[in-house]
């Protein structure tokens, strides 16, 4: 016994060492230096400490993720003596992984400490004589043995062990068929009926492994589990000879390896096919048209689930096709959208039905196809000709072959889309089936078909062309006319019609006495069909008329082409110009065109402000019609009209415009004009007696200022056209050529009577004529203007008399006139300009006012209208 002591004694000499260290420390305290708990436990060292373990290793489980609970008894053995720490081990590591420091304090108030490796994971709670170590989170690795040690104030140090296994649970369940696929919409199948199939269900995951077992309903019918892998458990189950009673049988997999949660299941629905029992084609076998759509239904009875159902043409499968369903899924209705063509009678239609895994379980119904159509036609040339290319004067033979049913009862032909009838005196000979057309012309030359009528309707057959061969002639609608200047070419285009289209030209021109003289080659040139005759005028014997003869295979053009060549030049200016629309910021200008010079032209408008030569504003226009925008209110513009070809410039017709001044908006065709009368429709019975009255007063006020005036202009002296203006005299013409008036001297000064200027027209008709260009006068001219007539016109219509009027107005009561003629007015367009760039020279005011004339600007002072 002694012996025995010695030797326990020697075998726990260093744990006594450690006790008696840790009562040392705990008695023995110095200026508050005490060796850290934490620091003692982490210098233990397991594999250095023997110990005895009280009792047989504690079990404990925990599912992976939750918390595992590790037991420990931390009881003291005798009631005076109490807990001073526990420490718990992890059997494999070295160092402890967790304490609680109990020697000054109970275990509420206990220090703890936690590896580092655990984190937060760990935490020791007691309750009664037992202490619990938690493991929050538990994961596979810490799965192991776990070893609690209780060292006490009095008593030995108690060690225990618990072992703690960590389940995981199977994760999925994956079931394959007899092929080793995986099995969709838990849908097992379909399997032919009395087939022996193999199910394998394959578990993933699951520490320990799981056990794999089959079920049907709440029957196990088949728990033989195997190992796949590490992470695979399988299970196989065998069904033999499958019949209607498995339809929609379920078959689970099970899964389990632990009692802590429910087992895991994948339920898959067996289906089988199932042999059809009846096919049948809806409705009677009965002819059916070309081309139209037919819908035919097939029936099939007694087949689960749906049966493959095809329809067949002979031996071509159909398509367009689409099932439906009875709700007890006994029946399987297949629609066919059915087009039949001709090809297709005498032909056998047939719905088949079948499981196609189930040796010869297809069965078929059907019928054999009359088809209605419409005649199907083909035209070709009669046996004697090779191709449809003919020379005219040769007669030509069609043939209509036919295929009909049922056959046809009309037969009839067309040219050209128009029908053709027996003509005998124009060489037409139908007969039935073939056509006859005799002494063909190039009339006869086009698209020819025939026409085959049944009951379904008008079948037309393929277009033959009839090409007919002859000889060149010119073509129509071309351009014959060509204006062309001295030493300037004109291409003239020869284009013919002919087949062939191959052809030589000859060109001539057309000389005078008769005579005509060659072009030469060099001069022509050939382009897709076309002659091109590059000729040249040289003197005004050039031109005149030129020739163009062509030739093919077939012949000579026997008419030639005839192309006239005429001088080209400028064209001439613009007539009638006519102001629209005269608003305060811009007006509208049309004119009449000239003749164009023999060349494409085109009409160009510059405006000018009044004074000023510079930066004009330019607008450009396929017709003469202008319409300008964005000017200033009440300002003064000279407006210059061209007509413009690739000869050049016309002569300008000038305009003076002014734009009105606001608010006024004045649309009309004179500066002033009579009120306009609104309709007042409502009141038109009340009103009618005082219109009339007013139109009565009108009137007699009309006839006193027409007798007035005529009394006024007995009374004035009229002055001859020699003596107006500077004191110039007459011209050659008679006409009176003005020059610049004086500052001072107004258009009433000059006294010009109306008979003396060869003018017949009257102001009426000078009031009525349509080309009168009214314009806006200027703020010093208005009192000018009222003081006669309440109108300033100048028109441009009188101008091509003898007399050519520049400006009318009304001098109080008596009409004044103002004449040049058209010779004089280009001198005094000249003047004008140089007496403008020497304004501009000198920084010299523009003239008071300006006449428009033809071509010409003749400056005035103070007018009251422009031209």
């Amino acid at each position: 016994m002694s012996n025995t002591l010695k030797t326990t004694t020697s075998s726990y000499r260093p744990l006594f060492i450690v006790l008696a260290c840790i009562l040392a420390s705990h008695c023995t305290q110095s200026s508050r230096a005490r060796t850290s708990p934490s620091t003692m436990v982490r210098n233990i060292e397991e594999e250095n400490v023997r110990y005895l373990l009280e009792g047989p290793p504690v079990l404990s489980e925990s599912i992976q993720g939750t918390i595992g609970r590790l037991p420990c008894n931390v009881t003291p053995p005798i009631l005076e003596d109490r807990v001073a720490l526990v420490i718990w081990f992890k059997v494999g590591l070295k160092t402890p992984i967790y304490s609680v420091d109990t020697r000054d304090s109970n275990f509420s108030d206990g220090t703890h400490w936690s590896d580092e490796t655990y984190r937060d994971r760990l935490s020791f709670s007691v309750e009664g004589r037992s202490g619990t170590l938690a493991i929050k989170k538990t994961r596979q690795e810490d799965t192991g043995e776990y070893r609690c040690r209780v060292d006490f104030q009095k008593s030995p140090t108690r060690n225990s062990k618990v072992n703690l296994t960590v389940i995981t649970p199977p994760e999925s369940i994956i079931i394959l068929d007899s092929k080793g696929a995986t099995i969709k919409d838990y849908k097992l199948g379909p399997y032919n009926e009395g087939a022996v199939i193999n199910i394998t269900c394959v578990v993933v995951g699951g520490r320990p492994q799981p056990k794999v077992t089959w079920w049907s309903g709440n029957k196990e019918i088949d728990q033989s589990s195997h190992p796949l892998s590490d992470r695979r458990v399988g299970n196989i189950l065998t069904l033999g000879k499958l019949t209607r009673e498995n339809l929609h049988m379920q078959l689970t997999c099970q899964a389990a390896n632990n009692n802590l949660t429910m087992p895991i299941t994948s339920t898959v629905t067996l289906d089988l096919n199932l042999r059809p029992l009846i096919v049948k084609l809806d409705g009677e076998n009965r002819p059916l048209s070309a081309d139209h759509s037919y819908q035919l239904h097939c029936n099939v009875i007694g087949s689960r689930p749906a049966p493959t159902i095809t329809w067949w043409k002979g031996s071509t499968p159909m398509k367009n096709t689409h099932e439906v369903a009875n709700p007890d899924g006994n029946m399987t209705t297949s629609i066919l959208t059915f087009t039949p063509t001709i090809d297709d009678r005498g032909k056998f239609l047939s719905c088949r039905a079948e499981q196609s895994m189930i040796p010869e379980s297809g069965m078929e119904d059907g019928w054999k196809l009359d088809i209605y159509h419409i005649p199907v036609v083909s035209l070709e040339l009669g046996t004697n000709s090779i191709n449809s290319t003919f020379r005219e004067g040769i007669d030509v033979f069609f043939e209509c072959n036919i295929k009909s049913n049922p056959w046809v009862y009309k037969v009839s032909w067309r040219h050209n889309g128009n029908i053709l009838e027996n003509n005998l005196a124009e060489g037409i000979i139908v007969a039935n089936q073939s056509l006859v057309l005799q002494n063909v012309s190039r009339a006869r030359a086009g698209i020819y078909t025939c026409v085959g009528s049944n009951r379904e309707g008008d079948g037309e057959s393929n277009p033959v062309h009839l090409d007919i061969r002859f000889a060149p002639v010119c073509r129509p609608g071309q351009r014959f006319a060509y204006s062309s200047g001295r030493h300037e070419m004109v291409k003239i285009a020869c284009e013919i019609e002919a087949n062939p289209m191959e052809a030589t030209y000859i060109w001539k021109f057309n000389a005078t006495l008769g005579e005509t003289i060659d072009i030469p080659a060099s001069l022509i040139a050939v382009d897709r069909g076309r002659s091109i005759a590059h000729y040249t005028p040289m003197t005004e014997n050039d031109y005149g008329t030129l020739l163009c003869w062509a030739s093919n295979e077939i012949g000579d053009q026997s008419e030639p082409c005839v192309y006239t060549v005429t001088p080209a030049g400028e064209p001439d200016p613009l007539v009638n110009c006519t102001l629209l629309n005269q608003t305060s910021t811009g007006f509208q200008i049309e004119c009449i065109e000239g003749f164009d010079g023999g060349l494409q032209q085109d009409f160009i408008m510059e405006v000018y402000v009044n004074g000023t030569t510079r930066h004009p504003k330019i607008y450009k226009s396929k017709t003469p019609y202008f319409e300008v925008r964005g000017l200033v209110p009440g300002a003064g513009y000279n407006v210059f009209l061209v007509a413009h070809n690739t000869k050049g410039r016309s002569n300008a017709t000038i305009l003076q415009v002014y734009t009105l001044k606001d608010p006024e908006k004045q649309t009309d065709l004179s500066l002033a004009y009579a009120p306009v009368i609104e309709d007042i429709r409502p009141f038109i019975g009340i009103l009618g007696g005082i219109v009339v009255g007013i139109f009565v007063v009108a009137l007699v006020i009309v006839i006193i200022v027409r007798m007035r005036g005529s009394s006024g202009r007995d009374r004035n002296n009229y002055s001859h056209p020699s003596t107006v203006g500077s004191g110039r005299g007459n011209n050659n013409n008679g006409s009176l050529s003005i020059g610049t008036l004086h500052n001072g001297q107004s258009i009433q000064d000059i006294r010009i009577g109306r008979d003396t200027c060869h003018v017949t027209s009257s102001l009426d008709s000078i009031d009525k004529n349509p080309d009168i260009i009214p314009q806006d006068g200027r703020d010093d001219d208005e009192e000018w203007t009222t003081k006669g007539h309440n109108r300033a016109y100048a028109t441009a219509a009188l101008a091509e008399q003898n007399a050519v009027i520049t400006s009318s107005t009304y001098d109080h009561l008596m009409p004044t006139y103002a004449v040049v003629d058209k010779k004089s007015a280009a001198n005094h367009l000249q003047q004008l300009q140089q007496q403008q760039l020497q304004q501009q020279q000198q920084q010299q005011p523009p003239p008071h006012g300006q006449y428009i004339h033809y071509n010409a600007l003749i400056p005035v002072s103070k007018m009251g209208g422009y031209a």
